[in-house]
């Protein structure tokens, strides 16, 4: 029998916006987990001490990426539901699932958004703010926002489904492919980002912005082959623009 309802999934999906309200040193984002997933709390359980348990499993040590944390938030709810039907002997499947998620939901999230959407949705947003005024800030509120909002909402729909076996699907990199195209992307805007540079001070055109420009695109074509992190072609762009200004008098 399915007790779980959309509505409570929903209300999980909103309650994860404050996952890291209360952060802490010692149990990280455990607070904020056992709020999100509280409805369930008043949806499975009635008998006091069954929510004594409930609210004790859910205040132990939990971390992982804010917003991959809903796969875990949508499993855990799958497993919630179980136990009730099932009369499992333990909550160790719980903790276990959790704990065991908490590496790879990091590690997935801090290379996704940390080292790439949100320096690509950085750059872009400055560059056209650059040439476009208030646009820019509309740009980058979107490019960020848009894919870390649907990801909670995947994430714990996804889990939900799949219960224990989000494991399985987590462990097949599905999310390197998105994580290596964003990449390339965001070393491309880097080149285009830095090259511009010159463009936008100076206030007689010249020769020395499109050389700079093109200079700035060279250094950057290699990474985008090599998959490396966006920073690196950013520095390397960096010193080389202020080399060059040096000698030009930009």
């Amino acid at each position: 029998m399915r007790v779980i309802e959309k509505k409570d999934l929903w209300r999980i999906f909103l309650r994860s916006f404050y996952i890291q309200g209360s952060w802490n040193y010692q149990r990280m984002l455990n607070l904020g987990f056992c709020y999100a997933i509280i409805p369930i709390l008043h949806k499975l359980y009635t008998n006091k001490e069954d929510r004594k348990k409930f609210l004790h499993r859910h205040l132990e040590f939990f971390n992982a990426h804010p917003y991959f944390a809903s796969f875990a938030l949508g499993a855990t709810t799958r497993l919630e539901e179980q136990n009730l039907h099932q009369h499992w002997e333990s909550d160790k499947p719980i903790l276990m699932l959790k704990n065991r998620l908490c590496g790879p939901l990091g590690a997935m999230g801090d290379k996704l958004f940390w080292g790439t959407v949100k320096p690509l949705a950085a750059m872009t947003g400055v560059l056209i703010t650059l040439f476009f005024g208030l646009a820019g800030p509309v740009v980058l509120f979107i490019l960020y926002n848009v894919p870390h909002i649907y990801l909670r909402y995947y994430g714990i729909m996804r889990g939900y489904e799949l219960g224990f076996d989000i494991v399985r699907e987590l462990s097949k990199r599905k999310f390197e492919k998105y994580t290596n195209i964003l990449q390339k992307i965001g070393i491309l805007v880097a080149g285009i980002f830095i090259g511009m540079f010159p463009a936008y001070f100076r206030e007689n055109e010249g020769i020395y912005p499109p050389l700079f420009f093109f200079i700035a695109m060279i250094v950057t074509f290699p990474f985008i082959r090599r998959k490396k992190p966006i920073i690196v072609p950013i520095i390397i762009n960096l010193a080389l623009f202020l080399i060059f200004s040096t000698f030009v008098g930009l």
